[in-house]
C-alpha cells in the first residue's frame, strides 16, 4: 500500500490520470469518431467520476461524538444458541464498545483509530492514500460510487480505443496516407490502450472485491480480521466465532449506504451524506443510530464484540499492577461470573506469555514493556499477515488501538 505521507501527491497523480484518460483521449484521438450521444454520455460518466472522487476526499468519514457513551444492551440474547439464531432474535442491536487510548474516549462497534488521521473512524473500511482520507461510515457510499463509475468508464474507454485499433488493423494493407490515423496518433493510441487496460483491470477488480465484501457485510478491515480468526481456528487456538454483522445481502448493502434502501440513490453522485447519530432503519423497521449502532444476526451474544479475542494480542498485567482486572470488574458492580471469566482470561494470558517467551526466537510477536513506577505491563504486538502480506497497520489502523485492558475499560465504566 502507498505510504500515506505521499497521499497529497497521490491525489494529484489520480487527478492527472483522470484528465489524461478522459480528455486527452478525446481531444487527440476519439472526438471525430464519437457520435453525439456517445460524446455526451461519456462526458457525463466522467463528470460522475470527478464528483464522487471529490466527495470521497472532502467528506468526513465520521467520528464518534465526544460525549458519546455506550448504552447497555436491553435485549435478551438467550435465543442465540450454538450458532442457530431463532427468528425472534433476528433484529438485535450491538451496542458494545471499546476504549480508545489515543482519543481517551469510547469507540462504538466497528470503529477503529486511524494512525494517519489521528481520530477514531466509524465503520472504518481503510485509510485510502489515493483520496488522502479515511473511508468510513459517511463517505463509503461516495467511495464505492467512485470505484464503480471509474471502472465502468475505463472499460467503456477501452472499448472505444480497441475499436480504433481494430480499424487500423483492418486497413493495415492500405498505403500509410490512407490510414485512419497518423503515426503519432498510433503511438498515442498504444499508450492509451496499455494505460487504460491496466487502470480498468485494477479498478474493476477492486470494485468487485469491495462490492462482494459489502454484500457479505464486511469492511476491508473486517475481512482481514476474519482471515486472522480463521487462521487461529485452524490452529485450534480459539473457538469459532460467527461474524455478527452479516444480516443478509440486501440489508448489508442498505447498511453500507448509510441505511438507504433507494437503489437509484445508490448511483446518484449527489446523494445526501447522512450525519452521525441520525436515525436509520434496519430490517423489519428496526431503528438504529447511524454509525453508532449496528444490527447483528443473533448467532452470537448481543454484547459479543468483533474482532474476537486474539491470543497473540492479549495484555498481561503484572502482579504489581495497581488494580487487577478482577478487582476492576467487581468494583464496577458486575457479577461474579464476569470476575471469574476475567480471572480465567488473565491466567490464560500469563500462561500464553510464558509459552511465547520459551519460543521467542521462532515467534512472530514482539513484546514491549511499559513501566510506570512499581507497576509494569507488557503488550504483545501481533505480526500476523494475510496471504497478501498485509497487517492491520497497512489499512491505517493504529497498532495500539485494539484490545484495551478490561481493567481500564471497567474503571471508566465505573467512573473511576
Amino acid at each position: 500500500m502507498l505510504d500515506p505521507s505521499f497521499s497529497r501527491l497521490a491525489v494529484v497523480g489520480v487527478t492527472l490520470l483522470i484528465a489524461f484518460l478522459a480528455y486527452a483521449s478525446q481531444y487527440f484521438l476519439l472526438y471525430p469518431h464519437l457520435s453525439e450521444p456517445e460524446y455526451v454520455f461519456f462526458n457525463i460518466s466522467v463528470a460522475c467520476i470527478w464528483i464522487t472522487y471529490a466527495r470521497s476526499i472532502f467528506t468526513s468519514p465520521g467520528s464518534p461524538p465526544p460525549t458519546w457513551t455506550p448504552a447497555d444492551a436491553d435485549l435478551d440474547n438467550a435465543d442465540a444458541e450454538d450458532g442457530n439464531a431463532r427468528a425472534e432474535t433476528r433484529s438485535m442491536i450491538s451496542r458494545g464498545a471499546k476504549w480508545c487510548r489515543k482519543c481517551n474516549a469510547y469507540k462504538p462497534p466497528r470503529c477503529h483509530h486511524c494512525k494517519t488521521c489521528g481520530v477514531c473512524v466509524l465503520r472504518m473500511d481503510h485509510h485510502c492514500p489515493w483520496t488522502n482520507n479515511c473511508v468510513g461510515w459517511r463517505n463509503f457510499p461516495h467511495f464505492l460510487r467512485f470505484l464503480g463509475y471509474s471502472a465502468f468508464t475505463c472499460c467503456w474507454l477501452f472499448c472505444l480505443l480497441a475499436e480504433r485499433g481494430w480499424e487500423v488493423w483492418v486497413q493495415r494493407d492500405l498505403p500509410s496516407y490512407m490510414s485512419p490515423h497518423t503515426f503519432p496518433e498510433l503511438c498515442f493510441l498504444a499508450v492509451l490502450l496499455f494505460t487504460d487496460l491496466l487502470v480498468a483491470f485494477s479498478l474493476s477488480l477492486l470494485f468487485i472485491r469491495t462490492l462482494w465484501s459489502t454484500g457479505e457485510g464486511y469492511t476491508t478491515i473486517e475481512t482481514w480480521e476474519q482471515d486472522r480468526h480463521n487462521a487461529l481456528v485452524r490452529q485450534k487456538r480459539v473457538r469459532r466465532q460467527q461474524f455478527p454483522y452479516d444480516v443478509g445481502i440486501w440489508d448489508n448493502l442498505c447498511s453500507a449506504f448509510c441505511g438507504s434502501s433507494n437503489i437509484i440513490g445508490w448511483f446518484w453522485p449527489f446523494s445526501r451524506t447522512k450525519e452521525v447519530g441520525v436515525e436509520i432503519k434496519g430490517s423489519d423497521g428496526l431503528k438504529l443510530k447511524g454509525g453508532l449502532e449496528w444490527e447483528v444476526n443473533g448467532y452470537e451474544g448481543v454484547n459479543a464484540t468483533w474482532s474476537p479475542m486474539d491470543p497473540d494480542k492479549g495484555v498481561w498485567m503484572g502482579a504489581s499492577a495497581p488494580m487487577s482486572v478482577a478487582a476492576a470488574v467487581n468494583d464496577s458492580g458486575d457479577s461474579g461470573d464476569w470476575a471469574e471469566g476475567v480471572r480465567r482470561r488473565q491466567k490464560e494470558d500469563m500462561e500464553r506469555r510464558e509459552g511465547m517467551s520459551s519460543r521467542a526466537p521462532q515467534d512472530t510477536t514482539v513484546t514491549s514493556p511499559i513501566t510506570s513506577g512499581r507497576s509494569s505491563r507488557v503488550m504483545i504486538a501481533p505480526k500476523w499477515m494475510n496471504e497478501e502480506g498485509e497487517t492491520l497497520a497497512d489499512y491505517g489502523v493504529d497498532d495500539d488501538d485494539e484490545d484495551v485492558p478490561l481493567a481500564e475499560l471497567m474503571r471508566k465504566r465505573a467512573g473511576g
